[in-house]
């Protein structure tokens, strides 16, 4: 496994670093943010893929897992503890959206059973920051703080579809476009087609992209800068979630978007 671990640029190697900068803290978090996308990892393999000396990078390990943010097992793998997932949802609970969201999320779930979900961007990701389950039996509810690459998720392309294009020719020029399903785009002639037709129509359909049994429909929630900023979906089991059934869910879905978008000051969406 070590050999696939990316090689990442060394913890606060900067040579222009601002007076206040704390390299030790620097590499601590490093270490636990890679370490989120990377668990099961011995202290030799966590080194080499971060370019620190063995032993400061154990010494690091052993004062994350004293402080409960990290532990290790008896094979000496490191894994990061749910006390960093308490400290995220702390702060997804205080971001400001989440509140009048929760309306318009619980409606849209009582009105068609299925599961509904928030969404913000976060570099070249979208990370779920909120769920709230559908009534059906057969369901996919993402985790909280989930994550997963823009072209791969509706919500994803729901957010980048209206951006600016300065926004969009640098996520697809620096994006792998690496497939999770067969039906992944990977393709940026036709991941560039899939956004004009998302602006066209007004939202996007995840059609097994992210997952060969789930399909998914959302659409962008704007601030008052009239920037899009998160976006909201309806996902749930392709065979339930069939062209018809997506025709059904997107009016009220765009609409919940609007009077969302509206409520946190997007005047452009008023009508």
């Amino acid at each position: 496994m070590a050999e696939d671990l990316p090689e990442m640029k060394k913890s606060g190697q900067s040579s222009q670093k601002p007076y206040y900068w704390i390299n030790a803290l620097d590499k601590g978090l490093t270490i636990v943010e890679f370490l989120a996308d990377h668990p099961n990892l011995t202290v030799t393999e966590i080194a080499r893929a971060l370019q620190m000396d063995r032993s400061t990078c154990n010494r690091f390990l052993l004062t994350l897992r004293d402080l409960c943010y990290i532990s290790v097992d008896d094979g000496g793998r490191y894994h990061p503890t749910l006390k960093v997932f308490e400290v995220g949802n702390k702060i997804a609970e205080i971001v400001e959206i989440r509140p009048p969201a929760r309306v318009y999320m619980k409606k849209l779930a009582e009105s068609f059973n299925e599961t509904v979900n928030l969404g913000r961007l976060d570099g070249n990701d979208v990370v779920t920051i909120d769920v709230v389950s559908g009534r059906e039996r057969i369901r996919f509810d993402a985790p909280i703080g989930s994550r997963s690459s823009i072209h791969t998720m509706a919500m994803g392309k729901a957010i980048l579809t209206f951006r600016s294009m300065e926004e969009q020719d640098a996520y697809i020029e620096s994006c792998d476009f690496k497939p999770i399903t067969p039906n992944t785009i990977t393709d940026r002639k036709k991941f560039r087609q899939e956004l004009l037709k998302i602006h066209e129509r007004g939202y996007a359909v995840d059609n097994e992209e992210w997952d060969l049994n789930m399909r998914c429909v959302a659409v962008p929630i704007f601030d008052f800068t009239e920037f899009p900023s998160h976006a909201i979906s309806i996902s749930g089991p392709s065979l339930r979630l069939t062209d018809e059934r997506v025709n059904k869910i997107v009016p009220g879905l765009i609409d919940a978007g609007r009077l969302l978008s509206r409520e946190l000051g997007d005047r452009s969406r008023a009508s």
